[in-house]
Formats: structure tokens, C-alpha cells, sequence
């Protein structure tokens, strides 16, 4: 028996995830634009995204998004979820080590 990588180890449970998995509080948005003064239209990457609930969170703040995920099951969930709804959403292979992103983006 082989132990899963990391970026593997979400496979057979995206469904669950998704259908359990709770959101941000709203606050968080309010903390982030008021509080700490981030633009409501700045870029963000959302490394790690998984089924992309928090990307779904800064979407629906008016963020552009690119998700991260290495796992392509989780990431073909967020895409799923998200790519029809928001244009401003792109997910990406990648992971935190890797981005795949521009340096210093």
C-alpha cells in the first residue's frame, strides 16, 4: 500500500469537500479592503485553492483570482464551480513551492 502524496491526498474525498467544507466569514472581505486597505480590484493568487472556496470568497469581493492547486481533481472542481460564474477566475498546476506564476507577482 502507497501512502499518497500531498497534493494526492484529496482525490477520492473532492465531493465531500465541496459539499461540507464551510466559508470565510464576510468579515474577512471587510477586514481585508477596510482594515488593511487592499483594492477590491487587486489581483490575488490563491495558492493551495482546493475547490476554491475562499477564491469564490474574493470573486464575490471583486477580486480577479488565479487559483493554485496541484491536486487537478480538487482544481477541476474549483474550475467547475467557479469558471462559468466569474471571468476574472483562472486555476492553474501549481503549488506554493512552484507557482508557475511571474516572480515577485
Amino acid at each position: 500500500m502507497s501512502t499518497p502524496t500531498s497534493a494526492a491526498r484529496f482525490s477520492n474525498r473532492v465531493q465531500d469537500y465541496v459539499r461540507y467544507r464551510p466559508g470565510y466569514p464576510s468579515a474577512l472581505l471587510h477586514w481585508l479592503h477596510a482594515e488593511q486597505g487592499v483594492s477590491p480590484s487587486a489581483r490575488v493568487a490563491d495558492i493551495g485553492a482546493g475547490t476554491g472556496i475562499s477564491s469564490q470568497m474574493l470573486l464575490a469581493g471583486g477580486h480577479p483570482v488565479i487559483a493554485v492547486e496541484p491536486n487537478a481533481a480538487m482544481r477541476a472542481a474549483a474550475e467547475s464551480w467557479l469558471g462559468p460564474r466569474f471571468l476574472r477566475f483562472r486555476a492553474v498546476e501549481g503549488r506554493a513551492e512552484a507557482t508557475g506564476l511571474a516572480i515577485a507577482s
